[in-house]
């Protein structure tokens, strides 16, 4: 094991106990070997998975379902925060990455909009310049 740690959690205010169970929680998700789970083990780290993810106020109107997909377990998430996080089926690696704001769940804005942008700039070849709006009412039919 490692050196026996001293923290005395008397001394600890509210909010630092918080973090401090926040840290150990992240920690003990980070150290679990996913892979080649049972399905009963595979459930109760599920469930205390969620239970990490609501202390980082990940919010969600489903996350109950799983089926077996593509050679393994997968949820399936509908986030309330759709402009940040995607819904689809997800693994239980992919709901811890959430927890750290990373992974497949996470939609980051940057990336979208450079999509976007490479999207609707250019069409055949042919490039495209937006008109501002009070440059638009003015054309004529």
């Amino acid at each position: 094991m490692g050196m026996p740690i001293d923290i005395d959690l008397d001394a600890l205010d509210v909010p630092e106990l918080e973090r401090l169970r926040d840290a150990i929680n992240r920690r003990i998700l980070q150290k679990r070997r996913t892979k080649g789970l049972t399905l009963p083990e595979l459930l109760r780290l599920f469930e205390e998975t969620k239970a990490v993810l609501a202390e980082h106020h990940r919010e969600w109107r489903s996350l109950e379902r799983w089926q077996w997909m593509d050679g393994e377990i997968k949820f399936w998430l509908n986030p309330v925060d759709q402009e940040s996080y995607r819904a689809g089926w997800y693994s239980i690696d992919d709901l811890i990455a959430w927890v750290y704001n990373e992974g497949p769940i996470v939609i980051h804005r940057e990336d979208e909009d450079d999509e976007l942008d490479d999207e609707w700039d250019a069409r055949d070849n042919v490039a495209i310049r937006w008109l501002p709006d009070s440059e638009t009412h003015t054309m004529s039919r």
